[in-house]
């Protein structure tokens, strides 16, 4: 619990820190980000402390509706979502946002456990577990890549193939969900000609810092401006234009330039705090449903972390994926938190 309230007080921080530079450009509304994300925050911390509360076998009966809820608002926002840098991902309610895409990852994770956990007698038959698992997962995922989202549409066939492992679906299943992830990745990546100039950019940043290498080239200066100790807090030049989306995808540029190396492993180390936790409580859940929802979350938390570190040092292709609990933005903080809370009562009912 101390970890996920830390990573939420330092995301406060970070993203103060990131938007100062906005809002010394916008002088009418110097704090607007600031305030939007403390109140994101504090949303969060109040779905942290409800799903604490709240027996995680109360949720099992409620897989079907949230599932069934985030496929329409999935289809919802195909149709009238706002349309933001080439993609439709947010519901405009008001003077708020809703990113469908979010719910999703936790919808699933509850569906599939409560579906797996009803046929545990069976998860050596393909046809009566792999079949129905491929096709949520299909349906879920290709709306999502529609809108389109690749990063957030391969996190969440890598939390279906992870929990499928919990869950001890045989080898030779995985293999094939492996194989066809395999050969589908490429496939979509260079489906998209935007999505190509991203791994041109990924594959050679030096040489295409001027084009689609420029924010992953520009994410290592900063990187390697932080040095060991770092610039200090607020005293970082990436947030200043250099770095694109500094407050949002790339909030790990912001720690690694102003905390320093040892900053961000300290961040690093508090996240794994977070992802180890949910995997032990896995080992321990009384049920295999709590086991299920403890894996699901913690490879949620675990991937999603890898593929938005990964893109910011460079080792993997910018997919757009925010750090957990900590980037700018409220759908995906709000539902994390949740989703922390409810690992978390998983961890208590295990004693």
């Amino acid at each position: 619990m101390s970890a996920v309230v830390l990573l939420l007080i330092l995301g406060v921080v970070l993203v103060l820190s990131a938007t100062s530079a906005v809002g010394v450009e916008s002088p009418d509304r110097p704090s607007q980000y600031f305030r939007r994300h403390l109140l994101s925050a504090s949303v969060a911390g109040a779905a942290f402390l409800v799903a604490v509360g709240i027996d995680y076998r109360h949720w099992r009966r409620f897989a079907l509706p949230l599932a069934a809820a985030s496929v329409l608002l999935l289809v919802v926002v195909l149709a009238i979502g706002t349309r933001s840098g080439g993609a439709r991902r947010w519901l405009e309610l008001g003077q708020f946002s809703v990113q469908p895409s979010e719910i999703a990852k936790l919808a699933l994770i509850v569906a599939l456990a409560a579906f797996l956990d009803s046929r545990k007698e069976q998860i050596h038959r393909s046809d009566r577990i792999l079949r129905p698992t491929m096709l949520m997962l299909t349906v879920i995922s290709s709306l999502v890549l529609l809108q389109p989202d690749l990063g957030t549409t391969l996190l969440l066939v890598g939390i279906g193939a992870g929990m499928l492992f919990a869950a001890g679906l045989p080898g030779r299943d995985l293999v094939k969900i492996v194989l066809m992830v395999g050969v589908a990745a490429p496939l979509l990546a260079f489906a998209a000609p935007y999505r190509r100039e991203r791994l041109i950019g990924f594959l050679d940043p030096i040489a295409e810092r001027a084009d689609s290498g420029y924010q992953t080239f520009q994410s290592l200066v900063g990187l390697a401006q932080g040095g060991v100790r770092g610039t200090g807090l607020g005293a970082g030049q990436a947030k200043w234009g250099w770095v694109p989306n500094a407050e949002t995808d790339f909030i790990f540029v912001i720690v690694g330039e102003e905390m320093g190396l040892f900053g961000a492993l300290g961040l690093l180390a508090l996240l794994g705090v977070v992802g180890i936790g949910g995997f032990r409580t896995s080992q321990k859940a009384p049920d295999l449903f709590g086991s299920l929802l403890a894996a699901g979350i913690a490879i949620w938390f675990v991937l999603q972390t890898l593929i938005n570190v990964g893109g910011v040092v460079g080792l993997l292709p910018v997919t757009g994926v925010p750090l957990p609990f900590l980037s700018f933005g409220g759908s995906s903080l709000v539902v994390t938190s949740a989703a922390a809370g409810l690992l978390l009562n998983v961890t208590r009912q295990s004693g």
